[in-house]
Order: structure tokens, then C-alpha cells, then sequence
């Protein structure tokens, strides 16, 4: 059976098993440039002629396939290969393969020890890759680990921290920064938003973004927020009884995209986005009131997965990734144009939920969705309220709850 040892390493420090394979010339080697560098400073005598790139990946993976036959091949990369590391993708891509794995101490616990700071609470996000806007989904947790890159550095995710958090939140981040660690050059910076955002580190180097704010969220505390709870205008607000129906309408994925279409004060995008964080939530509004109202809450409550849209539907949908899940809560006299765009736009599985209050809404809105291939289904919420002893009722106006999917 083909050998296949994937080995991690932290700066000269190799694992004393991996050493051996490294020592017999009949191993090819799989590595970065850097860590190449490394073993030679180890093995002055090592044949680079036994070396090929780690990267790019696909020609890396057709190149171990090549050397089935052979002895064995290792692959060595930082750290612990299988915690955000080449091993998963290995031991996917070679399941028939002899597989051992020699992990090193990982980047990400050499930093946290030299800051003095446990780890067994902390959060941890890959950037290798990916867009910055990965980050937001973890924003609000007490002690987040970044795997950085080259792209996405610390000064740059500093950056993107600065406009994302806002003034309220940004003074309550303190940022902490290694580099190179293990090696010759190994680096520690610790500051704060604007510090790191001002300076550059080498690579390769990662970073601890720490919350320092006394508030925290209750996560025991999923869904149902109280009206007086969430900022709001006048009133303006989705009764708590309907946010209910309309969350369990909605049937909000576990992974996916919401669009809160006329968000208003954004208690339906914060009641999704704190049942289900790992969901993006776009909050689309045109009024600045109301957009001021729904960062205010955004903040008060934590919820860096949703995403505020400034504008008027329908222009302002456009570019926005294809929704699983809809919600309109106001069309501002244009709700054949957004059903039309909705219905473009959309998925052949996606949801959409609607409230109307006034009767016109209440019967145009099944019509256009009919029209469009919807099937349609309709509930209408009567709440009233008093409080005991006292019996003074407060009745609402009824809702009609308009739920809406591809007719198939």
C-alpha cells in the first residue's frame, strides 16, 4: 500500500519520527519554498532534487498520485496538518493510501501562549483564500483566531474591523499579532484597530482579535426579543407575535441568504440572524432614520451576519447573491417591481413571506405571485393584549401573512 506521511513543523522543529523519512533519499518531499528552507537548515545534506511545490495544489496532488509506486512520500507543512491544515483535503483526496499524520505545535497555540491567553473558548477563521467578509460571522465572539495570508494581512483585516465594527464597538478590540513564529525572526505585536492598521508584519503570521467589552450577549437567549428591546421610530415595528409566525414561515436554512426587504427598524433581520448566525442576512432600507435605528441594533445585539443595505428596492437588490429565503416587510408603492425582481432573482426553491396590513396589499400581492408561478398560501393574524388582573385589551390590526414558493 502507497505510504503517504503528512507532518507539521514549527519553525526548525520537525517531529523526531518525520526526521527519519527525511533522512533516507528514497522519500520525495512535498513543501513550500519556506519550509524547504527549513529542512535544509536541519538536513544540510537534504537533495533538493527530492522537493516539489505544495503549490498549486491540483499539480501537487497529480504529482504525489505519480509516486503510488514509490517508497513513500511526505508532506510537510506548519503546524497541525489536520486543524485548518492540508490534511483533511489529503486524506480525502488518498483514502486508499497508508496515511500518518506528525503534528507540530500549531501556529495558533504558540500564539495564544505567548499572550498568556487560553484558547479553549476561542474561535478560530481561515482567510486563506477567501474574502475578509468571512470574518463577520464570528465578529462578536469574546477571542477569535485569524489564519491570515497574504492578501488578507493583519493591517488589513484591522482595516476592514474599523469599517465594519463601527465607532461604538471599535475601541473594545484589542488586536494581537505573531510572526514567523518559531523561527529566527519570530515577532509578537499587540495594539489596538488603529495601530495594527498602520503597520506591516512579515509573513507567514496570524492574529488574535480579543473582545474586551464587559457587555455579552445572552446566548441563551435565541429568539424573542420584546418590541421594547429593539430600537424603533414611532411605533414602527413587526408586533412580536407576527415576527414569531414570520420566522417560522420563513423556515430560515442553516447555511444560505435572507433578503429583509423594507427592514425598517431590523427586527425580523435581528431575530433571523440570532436564530441562526451562521446565516447572511441583507437588511434592505431606504430610510435614514430607519438605517440608523437598525445599526443601533446591529451593535446592541451582536449580530455581525447582518448586512445593511441602503436604497430602494428594487435597485437596490441588484448584486446581492440569490436569496433562499425572502421577507417583505414594506414595498414603498412598488410591490409589482420587487416581486418581479424577486422572482428573477430567486432560486427555484426560495421562500418569500409578506405582511400587509392595508387591504389593497393584502390583494394585489397573491395576485402578482400567481401570476409569476408562485404557489400561495395566506394566514390571517388577529393579536389583542391585556395584561392580568387589569383585562384593558388592546386589539391590532389584523395581518394577512403571505407565504409564497416556486409552483413546481
Amino acid at each position: 500500500m502507497a505510504k503517504l506521511f503528512i507532518a507539521g513543523c514549527n519553525g526548525t522543529h520537525i517531529a523526531d519520527q518525520i526526521r527519519v523519512y527525511l533522512a533516507d533519499n528514497r522519500y520525495q518531499l512535498f513543501c513550500s519554498s519556506a519550509l524547504l528552507d527549513t529542512v535544509i537548515s536541519v538536513f544540510p545534506q537534504f537533495d533538493r532534487q527530492r522537493w516539489e511545490p505544495i503549490v498549486p495544489l491540483a499539480d501537487c496532488f497529480t504529482q504525489i498520485e505519480n509516486h503510488r509506486d514509490g517508497p513513500g512520500v511526505i508532506v510537510l507543512t506548519s503546524g497541525d496538518p489536520l486543524f485548518y491544515g492540508i490534511g483533511k483535503r489529503l486524506t480525502k483526496r488518498f483514502p486508499d493510501w497508508h496515511i500518518r499524520c506528525f503534528p507540530a505545535v500549531s501556529y495558533m497555540q504558540s500564539c495564544f501562549s505567548h499572550f498568556g491567553i487560553n484558547w479553549d473558548d476561542a474561535q478560530f477563521v481561515s482567510l486563506h483564500g477567501r474574502s475578509l467578509n468571512s470574518i463577520d460571522k464570528k465578529l462578536y465572539c469574546s477571542k477569535l483566531f485569524v489564519f491570515t495570508d497574504q492578501e488578507n494581512t493583519p493591517n488589513r483585516i484591522a482595516g476592514y474591523l474599523k469599517r465594519r465594527l463601527g465607532d461604538y464597538w471599535e475601541s473594545s478590540r484589542k488586536l494581537l499579532v505573531g510572526e514567523c513564529i518559531g523561527s529566527d525572526q519570530e515577532r509578537f505585536s499587540a495594539g489596538t484597530i488603529d495601530e495594527i492598521s498602520a503597520a506591516t508584519f512579515r509573513q507567514p503570521n496570524c492574529m488574535i482579535i480579543v473582545d474586551q467589552s464587559e457587555t455579552e450577549q445572552d446566548d441563551a437567549i435565541r429568539f424573542g426579543l420584546g418590541e421594547g428591546d429593539i430600537q424603533h421610530s414611532r411605533g414602527l415595528i413587526t408586533k412580536s407575535e407576527v415576527r414569531a409566525a414570520v420566522i417560522h414561515r420563513l423556515r430560515l436554512p442553516e447555511n444560505g441568504v435572507f433578503w429583509d426587504v423594507g427592514a425598517g427598524s431590523g427586527s425580523i433581520s435581528l431575530e433571523a440572524s440570532r436564530c441562526v448566525p451562521s446565516l447572511s442576512v441583507y437588511a434592505i432600507e431606504k430610510k435614514e432614520e430607519e438605517l440608523f435605528n437598525i445599526r443601533i441594533n446591529i451593535s446592541r445585539f451582536k449580530c455581525p451576519n447582518v448586512n445593511i443595505i441602503a436604497g430602494e428596492a428594487p435597485e437596490a437588490l441588484g448584486g446581492l447573491p440569490a436569496p433562499d429565503c425572502v421577507f417583505i416587510g414594506g414595498s414603498g408603492g412598488r410591490l409589482d417591481e420587487i416581486l418581479s425582481f424577486i422572482d428573477r432573482a430567486s432560486k427555484e426553491t426560495t421562500r418569500i413571506v409578506m405582511t400587509a396590513v392595508l387591504d389593497d396589499t393584502a390583494r394585489r400581492a397573491p395576485e402578482i405571485l400567481y401570476r409569476n408561478n408562485f404557489s400561495v398560501e395566506i394566514s390571517i393574524i388577529r393579536v389583542s393584549r391585556y395584561e392580568y388582573p387589569a383585562r384593558e385589551e388592546i386589539e391590532f390590526n389584523p395581518i394577512h401573512l403571505i407565504k409564497a414558493e416556486k409552483r413546481k
